[in-house]
C-alpha cells in the first residue's frame, strides 16, 4: 500500500477527497474552482496575454521595419551596381582616351625624330659638301704653290705676278676641264 503524507492510503479515501459526499462540498469546490479561474484569468492570463500581444506587435513592427530596410537595401544595391557599371564604362573610356593620346604622342615623337634625323642628315651632307669644297680649294692652292715652285725652278728665274696669275688660271682651267 502507498503512504500519502502520514500513513497508508485507502483508494476510497482518495475518491472521497476528490469527490466529496454531499452537494455543499461539491458547490464549494465548484465555487472555489471558479474563483481560482477568475483569479488566474485576472492576475495571470490578462497580463501574460497583454505581454504576449505587446511582444507580437513589437516583432511584427520589427519585421515590417526589416522588410522596408531590405527593400531600401535592394534599391541601394541596384543603384550601386548601376553606378559601378557606369564607373567601369567611364574608366574604360578614360583608358581608351589615354591610350589614343599615347599613340598620338608616340606618332608625333616618331615623326619629329624622323624630321630631326633627316634635317641632321641634310646638314651633315651640306657640311660634307662644304668640307669637300674647302678641301678641293686647299688642294688647288697647294697644287698651285707646287706648280709655281716647280715652274720657277724650271725657269730658274722669278716669275712675275702677272705670269703667276696666268699660269694659275691656265692650270685651274686644265684641272676643271
Amino acid at each position: 500500500m502507498m503512504y500519502l503524507f502520514t500513513g497508508p492510503v485507502n483508494p476510497d479515501s482518495i475518491r472521497n477527497l476528490l469527490i466529496p459526499n454531499g452537494i455543499w462540498p461539491f458547490i464549494i469546490q465548484l465555487l472555489s474552482t471558479f474563483v481560482m479561474l477568475v483569479i488566474v484569468k485576472r492576475f495571470l492570463y490578462q497580463p501574460i496575454k497583454t505581454m504576449l500581444d505587446t511582444r507580437a506587435n513589437l516583432v511584427r513592427s520589427q519585421l515590417d521595419e526589416a522588410a522596408v530596410k531590405e527593400k531600401a537595401a535592394k534599391v541601394l544595391q541596384e543603384k550601386l551596381e548601376k553606378e559601378a557599371k557606369q564607373t567601369k564604362a567611364d574608366l574604360q573610356r578614360i583608358r581608351q582616351d589615354a591610350q589614343d593620346e599615347i599613340d598620338r604622342t608616340k606618332q608625333q615623337l616618331l615623326s619629329d625624330a624622323q624630321l630631326q634625323a633627316s634635317m641632321l642628315k641634310q646638314k651633315a651632307n651640306e657640311e660634307i659638301i662644304l668640307a669637300k669644297q674647302k678641301a678641293l680649294a686647299q688642294i688647288e692652292e697647294e697644287i698651285i704653290q707646287v706648280a709655281l715652285s716647280a715652274t720657277s725652278q724650271l725657269l730658274k728665274r722669278e716669275v712675275s705676278s702677272k705670269d703667276n696669275e696666268k699660269i694659275v688660271e691656265d692650270f685651274i682651267k686644265g684641272i676643271r676641264h
